[in-house]
């Protein structure tokens, strides 16, 4: 076995992973966009009632913001499949290349540890406010945190996507390549 082998030298592994990846990620955003045309519909709802009929609605503003909670925990994923979290490539570019890949993949369970974390005390704190109501709106606050382990969940098959394709440097299978028909 190579050194270079790690979890993913079995390619079918490799490419269930990636193709699993992209549905999550495509149906994150397709969600995520539907979120944002909702919160853009609340926002004008409470912008109308609020300097319009000059009775501002109670339930529309927080009902947004609970919506854009979910929408950055179910995309998270998606900055990570694309490798483009905030990170500091100097001390890795300067290293000899074993030692550099070696500390990708430190990165990557280290990552991959914060999201344990997430899913793990995320949930404890779902459990321990599941009897307190979000304001105005009479629902559950676990309805809001339960959206922390659920975007940590999400997000795990993308860091593994990005690292198979930029740490393990392994090739996108030819059916899995994406085909740029034009840039913005």
């Amino acid at each position: 076995m190579k050194v270079s082998a790690f979890l993913f030298e079995d390619t079918k592994m490799a490419k269930f992973i990636i193709k699993f990846s992209r549905f999550l990620n495509n149906s994150a955003l397709n969600v995520s966009a539907v979120l944002m045309g909702l919160m853009a519909l609340l926002v004008f709802y409470q912008v109308i009632t609020r300097f319009v009929f000059g009775a501002p609605s109670a339930w529309s503003e927080i009902s947004a913001r609970v919506m854009m909670v979910w929408m950055v925990y179910i995309s998270m994923g998606c900055v990570f499949s694309r490798g483009s979290m905030i990170s500091i490539t100097f001390f890795v570019e300067v290293l000899p290349d074993i030692f550099g890949l070696w500390v990708k993949r430190a990165v990557t369970i280290i990552v991959l540890i914060f999201f344990g974390v997430l899913i793990w005390y995320g949930w404890d704190i779902a459990v321990r406010v599941k009897n307190q109501n979000v304001a105005m709106l009479n629902i559950s606050a676990f309805w809001l945190y339960i959206s922390i382990p659920i975007g940590a969940v999400l997000s795990i098959p993308s860091l593994l996507e990005w690292h198979i394709l930029n740490v393990e440097n392994k090739s996108e299978p030819a059916d899995l390549k994406i085909t740029k028909t034009a840039e913005v």
